[in-house]
């Protein structure tokens, strides 16, 4: 970690200050292009990949893989030239990329979402805090096949999904707790993820996964979000009914990363064999209380 970045200082930082960059950035984005721009150069895109479809029909056990220059928790990640990073990803299996383009706490860039789509041929999800509906339409125009769209930030989440779906994307819908799962099924979200790391304090918690992965029906993908250093943190996450894994920093840092994602694939696939599906979801949580707002 880079100790001489108080942005790289967690103690200095609350989650309150990476929305408040985001709403700077946001409001920069719309002055230098406006969404009317934006819609009429969609007019002429070609269609997106399909990120769903991506995760269902894997040959292995899907990863999406993240490039992502800087954490608030590990400072620069110096992943190397993106261009590198994107095919050795891509080539090493997994099922779809993250891109990061949060700019002031993540060092990423808009820009480079755009130079993914370029060179990949797997679908491309935006990650970053999607708070307006100019962002969706941003992310189809620079080659996102998705989208993250977090439960408790984006003001209205069926809106959200509908906007991705009317542009071709099917939105990772992320929850921290059974109000947001709630929130999103009630949505009809299709890809749910649980993020394993609170905002309060950036602490990783797999339990978060074990106790909210019980709510999903069997039909959704539920995918388990941060926190992922070791293979063993692989195979509880699968045991704990992860369909897939979205992982960034651990292979950002990794001396090979081709290696390391190869072992995470083989330990997802073995793991994930041997465990049984999501039972059908219980309406009755609902009626009894059973949705919880502080897993």
């Amino acid at each position: 970690m880079n100790s001489n970045n108080p942005e790289n200082n967690t103690q200095k930082i609350d989650f309150n200050h990476i929305l408040m960059a985001c709403k700077e950035n946001l409001k920069k984005s719309k002055a230098k292009k406006p969404l009317r721009d934006i819609k009429k150069q969609l007019k002429n895109s070609q269609d997106p990949l399909n990120f769903k479809k991506a995760l269902q029909k894997s040959k292995r056990f899907p990863v999406i893989a993240e490039f992502k220059p800087a954490s608030p928790t590990e400072g620069n990640l110096s992943p190397g030239p993106l261009k590198n990073t994107i095919k050795l990803l891509e080539n090493s299996g997994a099922a779809a990329l993250s891109i990061l383009t949060e700019k002031r706490f993540f060092k990423g860039n808009i820009d480079y979402l755009k130079a993914a789509s370029k060179i990949s041929s797997i679908p491309l999800l935006r990650k970053d805090f999607i708070i307006d509906k100019y962002q969706i339409y941003e992310a189809r125009l620079y080659g996102a096949s998705s989208i993250l769209l977090i439960s408790d930030i984006y003001p209205d989440i069926s809106s959200g999904i509908e906007i991705c779906r009317e542009l071709g994307m099917e939105p990772l819908v992320e929850c921290k707790n059974s109000i947001d799962i709630y929130r999103a099924l009630n949505a009809n979200a299709e890809i749910i993820g649980v993020n394993n790391r609170s905002f309060n304090d950036f602490s990783i918690d797999f339990l978060r996964t074990k106790s909210l992965s019980p709510l999903l029906p069997p039909d959704k993908i539920l995918v388990a979000e941060s926190g992922v250093k070791t293979l063993e943190d692989v195979v509880k996450l699968c045991n704990y009914g992860a369909d897939a894994l979205l992982i960034g920093t651990s292979i950002m840092q990794a001396t090979n990363i081709e290696e390391f994602l190869s072992k995470i694939l083989i330990t997802a696939e073995e793991t994930s064999k041997n465990f049984n599906k999501r039972g059908p979801f219980s309406k009755n949580l609902i009626s009894t209380g059973g949705f919880n707002n502080n897993v």
